[in-house]
């Protein structure tokens, strides 16, 4: 092959699910206004359903705690990934392990081009004083940038009309016949986030879940992992009625189709709106100690469909949510009411949500 056709480029990011969410319409997009281009996405193999179906676009999956752990594990990363041939290599993740693979790879021919993940501008939305509170690029915005810099498309992405996987197999069929009650509107919860700052309690989605059981238009689907969150939300399903967990039942693709049949998915600031979003299905997220701002808002979310304090003048204090609460309340977590929501929820499958 010759030119563009022998041009062939790794997209590098490994976690969190959220961001590889975010960056599987984007990745999309790009390889298909560029078939002459080789493309593939090295990540964790879960990850994968998000990037079939396009002919240039392939999957690598890497693996930390087996073959690629530690140092020597990235040297054989290293080795694989030029085993590849690579021409150019887009680290849309910019961490330690994509740093030591560029050094690693540094006397070959292939150029790296990173991300900006703008960590000064998300500490003045962050710190105790003085903080400036405005509207930082989005993550996806974030990662166009490494892409054009590489000599890609650059029409604005909001202007694009991205391919995404439908979702609408048999097995989504199936799994539809096997949950359903009865309701005409399919509503998703997922009540978990990876750090508390991001997670509203427990007790009061269980209310809002109680209170959507009442009525037999709901029927209602709860996603979590395997293990604790499974064991809590099959005690949900087990108390109200229409109400089912889907944790830990399915595998990542499977949850992707039952996603797809959603008419709104109720999240926090995690894995699950990213994952909807991905899917096109509307999302209300909830949020405490994170903030849309901050640019990892849910890919075609409206803003008002993000639900939050705005009078606490300590939001946001935290990028990621890890940061314990220096006030040692979560208020901003525990202030939001489970009426309010349900309100809100209310609002959202009636297409009057302002």
């Amino acid at each position: 092959m010759e030119g563009k056709q022998s041009e062939h480029i790794l997209i590098l990011r490994f976690s969190a699910l959220g961001d590889i969410a975010i960056a599987g319409p984007l990745v999309r997009a790009y390889a298909e206004a560029n078939p002459d281009i080789r493309f593939t996405m090295v990540s964790q193999s879960a990850m994968e359903p998000l990037f079939k179906g396009i002919e240039n676009l392939n999957f690598f999956a890497v693996d930390f705690n087996g073959r690629h752990k530690g140092l020597r594990g990235l040297y054989r990363l290293s080795r694989e990934l030029r085993a590849l041939t690579p021409s150019k290599i887009a680290d849309i993740h910019s961490v330690t392990r994509t740093m030591v693979l560029k050094l690693l790879m540094k006397f070959h021919p292939i150029r790296f081009h990173s991300l900006d993940k703008g960590r000064n501008e998300r500490s003045e939305l962050t710190r105790t004083k003085n903080k400036i509170l405005r509207q930082l690029p989005s993550m996806m915005s974030r990662y166009e940038r490494v892409f054009n810099e590489m000599g890609l498309a650059v029409l604005s992405f909001a202007e694009r009309d991205v391919d995404v996987p439908n979702g609408k197999s048999k097995v989504a069929e199936a799994r539809g016949k096997e949950v359903k009650h009865g309701g005409t509107i399919n509503i998703g919860i997922a009540p978990f986030a990876k750090h508390k700052g991001k997670e509203w309690p427990l007790d009061h989605m269980e209310v809002v879940v109680a209170t959507l059981s009442e009525e037999s238009r709901f029927a209602v689907y709860l996603f979590g992992g395997e293990g604790k969150e499974a064991t809590i939300l099959q005690g949900w399903a087990q108390r109200y009625s229409g109400i089912v967990s889907v944790a830990g039942k399915y595998s990542f693709a499977e949850e992707l189709d039952l996603i797809s049949e959603l008419d709104l998915m109720v999240c926090m600031d995690s894995a699950n709106m990213h994952f909807a979003s991905y899917m096109r299905i509307p999302v209300l997220s909830i949020w405490g100690a994170t903030h849309p701002y901050m640019g990892f808002y849910g890919w075609g979310q409206r803003a008002e469909m993000a639900i939050q304090d705005n009078a606490l003048d300590c939001r946001p204090c935290s990028v990621y949510g890890n940061r314990e609460c220096y006030k040692g309340t979560r208020i901003c977590l525990h202030a939001i009411t489970p009426q309010y929501v349900v309100d809100k929820i209310y609002e959202a499958v009636s297409g009057n949500m302002r």
